[in-house]
Order: structure tokens, then sequence, then C-alpha cells
């Protein structure tokens, strides 16, 4: 009797361990095909909503929880070209071919000085040479060096001084960087022509009348060129960029192509919301200006207008449009909404909507910030920097102002609403607040009964 109850405990065994390695087998097998059936079941389930899924897309905000990228191809890179040297090789300079100049009196230097003090003399002296007053006058010749090397000792000495006071100025002006940029390039082209006095002169001369190498690389900033705005050619050159190789539907209009129809639009809408600047870096400063921003609020009253005629025409109409889905409509028609209810939910969607544009515009302002020319002006990218960092102080102060506004006013209202339900029905009923689907939710005001 022990040996077969010892079979049969074995025998269970067996079975059990068969059916485990059944169960792993199946497991295996069975579960990928059943994630592709839920997937595909849950993609059929979507579909089969049809419109009542509208509802649901509007009150969690529209489509996805970020916006839709400007772009997403990637963009093609650009090199710098040959038209920028800003790097100064100052070793280029030849010490040899400067002195030369100097006593051929190809460059201002020793014969000039020296011609200048002779004409000073009187009439005898100055009709004699250089070497005529040396042979026959040494003492006077002694003196008339000196005269000349203390002449352009005290010549240099004012003139580095001049370019300190000019630095020192400079700084507390906002467009000197550019005008030290307009030098650098100018410095540039001149060293490779080997005489430092000539380059010098040249670099001095010019005062900046060449201008920078700007977007494409053009001239800009100097005298007879366009003034160079760094924010709204910044934002220009951004548009350009991401749309490339895009084309603008339209019926269908995607990315920046939403609100803006060309560059120059985009550029505009920077410089209304965050402010410009246009600078010139010569003597020719009659294209100077400066424009205050006036901030995002009065895109988004414009708008709410705007949004809140689709919405009237749809309600009167009793049909969806391009912003407001028909479940949506129906709903309100059904529910015979106020103009004020009405005119809430169209300001909540014009908040939405230009939130989403300065995002979409602060996109452009750092992708124009990387054209070739523009990445390598470093004024020009802080002035960009400083429009970003605008842009999204003023989508922050959209949020608190309208979280503000809804956390003052629905405390009110609620509790006006509650005291007078409970004083008519002597129960507080069970309502969630309706609060702004754009906004933080605030906490629930229930009081216990």
């Amino acid at each position: 009797m022990a040996h077969l109850y010892r079979l049969s405990t074995r025998r269970q065994h067996l079975i059990v361990s068969h059916r485990r390695h059944l169960m792993k087998m199946c497991q295996r097998t069975l579960t990928p095909l059943l994630l592709t059936l839920t997937t595909v079941s849950t993609v059929n389930y979507a579909g089969n909503l049809g419109h009542r899924s509208d509802v649901l897309d509007y009150a969690v905000g529209g489509g996805p929880v970020i916006s839709l990228p400007a772009r997403e191809e990637h963009l093609k890179t650009v090199s710098l070209g040959l038209g920028w040297e800003v790097n100064l090789q100052c070793g280029l300079l030849n010490p040899q071919l400067t002195v030369k100049n100097q006593l051929n009196g190809i460059t201002e230097g020793y014969q000039q000085m020296m011609g200048s003090v002779i004409e000073s003399a009187t009439g005898a002296v100055a009709a004699l040479p250089g070497y005529l007053i040396q042979k026959e006058e040494p003492g006077l010749y002694d003196m008339l060096t000196n005269g000349v090397l203390q002449g352009k000792f005290d010549f240099d000495n004012g003139l580095t001084s001049c370019e300190s006071f000019t630095e020192e100025m400079g700084e507390l002006t906002s467009n000197n960087a550019y005008y030290d940029m307009a030098k650098a390039e100018l410095w540039s082209g001149e060293v490779k022509k080997g005489d430092a006095v000539a380059a010098k002169k040249n670099v001095l001369s010019d005062m900046g009348n060449n201008g920078i190498a700007w977007l494409g690389g053009s001239r800009a900033g100097g005298r007879g060129q366009p003034p160079i705005n760094p924010v709204e050619d910044g934002a220009k050159m951004g548009f350009v960029l991401l749309t490339e190789g895009q084309s603008e539907d339209k019926d269908h209009p995607v990315g920046l192509y939403r609100f803006w129809h060309s560059p120059e639009e985009l550029g505009e809408w920077v410089a209304q919301v965050v402010g410009s600047q246009t600078i010139q870096t010569g003597t020719d400063q009659s294209q100077t200006r400066s424009t205050a921003g006036i901030g995002l609020s009065p895109d988004v009253a414009d708008l709410s207008q705007i949004r809140l005629d689709e919405l009237l025409d749809a309600v009167s109409r009793n049909q969806g449009s391009a912003h407001f889905p028909a479940p949506l409509v129906e709903a309100l028609n059904e529910q015979k909404a106020s103009n004020y209810q009405l005119t809430r939910i169209a300001s909540e969607l014009a908040l939405a909507h230009a939130i989403e544009k300065a995002l979409l515009a602060r996109r452009a302002l750092l992708t124009g910030q990387q054209e070739v020319y523009i990445a390598q002006n470093q004024p020009a990218k802080e002035d960009i920097t400083k429009a970003v960092s605008l842009l999204e102080k003023e989508i922050d102060v959209l949020r608190y102002e309208a979280q503000a506004r809804q956390s003052i006013s629905s405390l009110s209202a609620t509790q006006t609403m509650r005291r007078y339900d409970k004083t008519r029905s002597h129960q507080l009923p069970e309502a969630q607040e309706a609060s702004s689907v754009f906004l933080t939710p605030q906490p629930s005001h229930a009081s216990s009964q």
C-alpha cells in the first residue's frame, strides 16, 4: 500500500508540473496576442465613439497636452562662409613694412611730422631739407628731431586716452557692442594688408560706417545700409528656417502658418509684444529707434472677440465651427447658456490660443538665434535671449492673472450660492465646482453638514 501511495503521489506531482509548464507556454504565446487585440479593440472603440469624443477633447483642452511643434523635420546645417573672419591674427602685422612705409611717407608718420615742424620754422630754415639741416646745423636738427618724437608721443598718448574714454562711454550705450563688432570686422580685413598704421587709420576713419555682416551675409547698420533689429530680424529668420520647404495651406494651416502668413507679420507681432530696437553702428543714427512692447493682453482681447463672434454664430445656427465642436454647441443651446457663459468659453479658448501663439513665437526666436551670422554675433544673441525671457514672463503674467481672477470670483460666487441653497433647502447639495479647464483646479470649499 505504501508503494502504491508513493506512485500516486509522484504521478500527481508530474501532472501539476506539466500543467504549470503548459500555463507558462500559454502566457508566453498569448500575452503578446492579447496586448495586440487590446490595442486594436481600443482603437476601434475610440473610432466608434465618433462625435462623442469631441466633447472630451474640448474638456481636456483640445488635442495633446503640449502644443504641436512648429516644425518636425531637421533643419539643414549652413556653413559660415568666407565673408566673416573676426578672429584677429595680429601676428599678420609686419613691423618691417610698417617702418618702411613710415620712412617712405606712404603712411602718416616721420616725414609728415618732420615737414610740419619745418614749415613752422623760419623761412630760411624751412627751405632746407632734413639732411641739410643736420649737416649745417646739427644742434637745430637734434632739437627738431626731439620735437618730432615728442609730438608723436603726445599724439599717441592723446589717441590712447581718447580710445580709453570712448570705451568707458560706450559701456553706457546699448549699441556700443555692435560698434565694436563693426570695428573688429574691419580690423580683420585690414590686418591682412600688413601695415599696422594704415590698418588703424582706416578703422578709426571708418567710424563704424561699414556696418556688420548680418542675415545671409548682407551688410547692415552702416551708412546707406538697413539698420540692425536683433529681435525682429531674429523672428523673421526663425520663420524662414521653420517654414523652409513648406507651403501655406489656407484651408488647413499648420505650424507658424496658423497665426502668421509671412516673416514680416511674425516680426511685427513679436516687436509689438516685447518691443524692439533698431541699431546703427556708424555716424548716421537717423534710423535708430526703440519701440516699447505692450504684452499679450491686447492679443488675448482681440482673439476673445473673434472667438466670441464665431461661437455666437455657431450657437445661432446650432452647428459646430472650426474651434467649437457640434456637441458643445448643442449642449449650450440645450442648457440655454447666457451671454456671460459664452463670453467665458470664448475667452478661455482665446487665452489658450494666445499662449500657444506666444510659444510658437518663442520657438521662432530661438531658431532664428541660431542663424549662421546671428550665432556669431554675441550682442544680437543676448538681445534675442532677453526677448525670449520677456515673452515667457508675459505668458506667466497671463496665467497668474487668470488664476487670481478665478480664485477670487469663484470663491465669492460659490459661497453666495451655497448660502442661498442652504437657507432654501436646509441642505447643501453635493455639487462640484466648474472651474476653467485651462487653469489650475481650485480646492473644493464644500463644508460639512
